[in-house]
């Protein structure tokens, strides 16, 4: 398992990736809150804005290597708290003639049949609570979740 669980990289750097920002939707959406947030949720990638890193072990080695890039991040890898996704993994671009051993093991983490599967059982998860909340018998809930699924939303709708 790779979400809520501590990774070990060779440079030091020991990181959880974490879904306890998308557990807690659902727990919301489940007591009748942000269940239009949790409606939006259609696809793997719409999953990295609930996911979060940790870094447990090695931030300081890892913020000098990774310095001209970890700038909004960097006082909150070095205190422990946990940074988006989508930010953490920003520290990890560079061109091609570059050598990176923790850009290297982070795409080896993120970007295996693994890590996929991972993602593809929390959508699972998500779909099961929107199943659960579409066939409730509160007749709100129910017609929130008519008018949810009629609507177009920005990312299903083609730029062109």
């Amino acid at each position: 398992m790779y979400f809520d669980k501590i990774q070990q990289f060779q440079t030091g750097v020991a990181l959880e990736i974490t879904s306890a920002d998308l557990r807690a939707l659902i727990a919301d959406a489940m007591a009748g809150n942000s269940i239009l947030e949790l409606e939006q949720i259609r696809r793997p990638e719409d999953l990295h804005a609930y996911l979060s890193v940790k870094v447990h072990e090695g931030a300081e080695g890892l913020i000098k290597r990774r310095r001209p890039w970890a700038g909004k991040i960097k006082a909150d890898l070095a205190a422990g708290k946990p940074v988006t996704y989508g930010s953490f993994s920003n520290l990890f671009w560079r061109n091609l003639d570059e050598q990176d051993p923790d850009g290297d093991e982070w795409y080896r983490l993120v970007a295996n049949e693994r890590f996929d599967a991972e993602l593809t059982g929390l959508l699972n998860k998500v779909r099961a609570a929107q199943r659960i909340l579409r066939q409730s018998t509160d007749s709100l809930a129910r017609m929130n979740w008519a008018s949810f699924s009629s609507s177009a939303f920005p990312a299903d709708v083609p730029a062109f």
